[in-house]
């Protein structure tokens, strides 16, 4: 907390401000899981030693409460912690070639990232849901001027983007053009055949999740999200 500011701000290298009180913050999860023990006495010694370098005064929560918080954070995550996807497969056996790939890719807007994915994105660059090859070969534009595939998925990460039946409806949109294009078949992870029913069922399915984590005060696609969906 800056005196002379009288606000609250992130301290840097460079900071020429004086402090009265200092905020020190630890995440308690992520997709690896929950922070432990180890961790958790690390940064609070870490904390200790700092207040004890300036003389200050130090307040800190019981370790027990917060790794009981740390678990009950991961275990709801872990609840809306979902993935989507549909797929595009050839069923006559030709396979799709990467150049058409890649072109219908590119006519919908997707950008070919160094992840081998092609990322729908919102006008922040924030990805909305990846397009990737469901043969072993990733996406890269050399590899594609020869690839063949049988297939290829596109996949929303749930929690991690802000309106995900939005996002979804477009993903829906592009996977069917493209399927159209290609003379493919729009399949769930199981190759069964996506009626509209199925693919409202999932739309209502990312509408409850997204609602459940608003509830939680974690708005999907926030930071807080993509920290703790990461």
């Amino acid at each position: 907390y800056g005196e002379g500011s009288g606000q609250w701000r992130t301290i840097t290298a460079h900071a020429a401000d004086r402090y009265s009180v200092v905020a020190a913050s630890l995440q308690l999860a992520d997709r690896r899981g929950a922070v432990g023990e180890t961790d958790l006495a690390a940064f609070l010694d870490g904390m200790h030693r700092l207040a004890q370098h300036f003389a200050g005064l130090i307040e800190l929560p019981a370790s027990h409460e917060v790794l009981t918080h740390a678990r009950a954070l991961d275990e709801f995550c872990a609840g809306v912690d979902v993935q989507l996807g549909v797929n595009v497969v050839d069923v006559a056996g030709n396979g799709f070639a990467g150049t058409k790939l890649r072109g219908l890719a590119e006519a919908a807007g997707l950008e070919l990232r160094g992840d081998g994915l092609f990322h729908a994105v919102d006008e922040y660059g924030a990805t909305l849901f990846t397009l990737g090859n469901l043969g072993p070969e990733i996406f890269d534009a050399d590899v594609m001027r020869t690839l063949t595939t049988a297939g290829v998925t596109f996949m929303l990460d749930v929690p991690r983007v802000a309106d995900g039946p939005a996002a979804f409806d477009r993903m829906v949109a592009v996977a069917r053009q493209m399927a159209q294009s290609l003379g493919g078949t729009l399949v769930d992870g199981q190759r069964h055949v996506l009626s509209d029913a199925m693919i409202a069922g999932i739309r209502a399915k990312i509408g409850e999740i997204q609602q459940q984590m608003a509830v939680y005060e974690i708005a999907p696609g926030s930071a807080r999200a993509l920290r703790l969906f990461s």
